[in-house]
């Protein structure tokens, strides 16, 4: 929400639509609302001036609401549901989260590590509350700087001044390719026996820790056919559909490799490892809601307490 500009109608304005949208006469709803209908009358006009528009039109001696009181209505009641429902918890002495921490992580995680986060917070820090933001994927570190997340999750450190890194856990990245593909029995493929297949990518641009930086720049090579998928779930229905094959780190692949119809293999004779990093604003290193969350996430991918870059 933009703070700066500050909604035109109050509360008592939402409450009123809800009232003329259930009562039968203008009296009833002004009876509802505990005002005299005169009241009531000064108030839908008031509202009218402030959205510039039309609320409510008499039919056959009844009042209804137009379209744009409709609309204004559908916002109301979510509104007031949402209040009441607050202040139930709140009367009752529920928990209630008091942080939010905003996610966001690299197009190459699978998310697979969230759950186990989740659970793990909700015993833990009952008042945190974590949100995944999808759409900055492309870019988490620009995110991160602009506060639009708190935490970006990585297959890198990032060495910039205003950001702090913290190792989480080691992957492997591995091909992905159909089970009867003539190369899927192979003990490890190198880069140079990939550029003649098919490659389907989520992206195609550079990211740091990625396959493109680690595996095919290094040797000045590249797959001469590229299928760019946008996103995980698009790139293996294309892969078990035999239109190529992918990189993915062992992690992400796992659940799609239970039905037996795809299969990984290691990338190089060593394999081809990274650590993926959580990354947090310099400001929110020492102690946070950011930095609580990334110590859980440690723990729970079994690595312990980070190790800060």
């Amino acid at each position: 929400m933009n703070l700066s500009q500050v909604p035109k109608l109050e509360l008592r304005h939402l409450q009123m639509l809800s009232a003329l949208a259930t009562a039968p006469s203008l009296g009833q709803a002004a009876d509802r609302l505990s005002i005299t209908p005169s009241a009531l009358t000064h108030r839908i006009r008031e509202a009218e001036r402030r959205v510039t528009a039309p609320l409510l039109v008499r039919e056959r001696g009844r009042p209804r609401l137009t379209g744009a009181g409709q609309r204004l209505l559908d916002a109301a009641e979510r509104c007031l549901r949402e209040l009441d429902l607050a202040e139930a918890d709140v009367a009752q002495g529920r928990s209630i989260a008091v942080e939010i921490v905003r996610i966001g992580a690299s197009t190459l995680s699978g998310y697979e590590w969230l759950p186990g986060l989740l659970r793990r917070l909700a015993v833990t820090q009952p008042a945190i509350e974590v949100e995944v933001a999808l759409d900055v994927s492309l870019d988490p570190v620009a995110a991160l700087r602009e506060r639009r997340i708190d935490l970006a999750i990585l297959p890198a450190p990032v060495r910039l001044a205003a950001v702090r890194s913290q190792q989480l856990f080691r992957d492997e990245m591995v091909a992905v390719l159909p089970a009867g593909h003539a190369r899927s029995r192979q003990a490890y493929l190198e880069a140079e026996e990939l550029i003649d297949e098919p490659y389907v990518a989520d992206v195609t641009s550079t990211e740091t820790g990625r396959e493109f930086e680690r595996l095919f720049e290094p040797r000045g090579i590249r797959p001469k056919r590229v299928r760019r998928a946008g996103h995980t779930e698009a790139v293996i229905a294309l892969v078990r559909a035999g239109f190529g094959l992918t990189i993915l780190t062992r992690r992400t692949a796992a659940p799609y490799l239970a039905a037996g119809d795809l299969a990984a293999v290691r990338l190089t004779r060593r394999g081809l490892y990274l650590d993926w990093h959580a990354v947090l604003r310099a400001t929110d290193f020492r102690v946070s809601p950011a930095r609580t969350v990334a110590r859980t996430l440690a723990e729970t991918t079994g690595t312990g307490v980070p190790r800060s870059c």
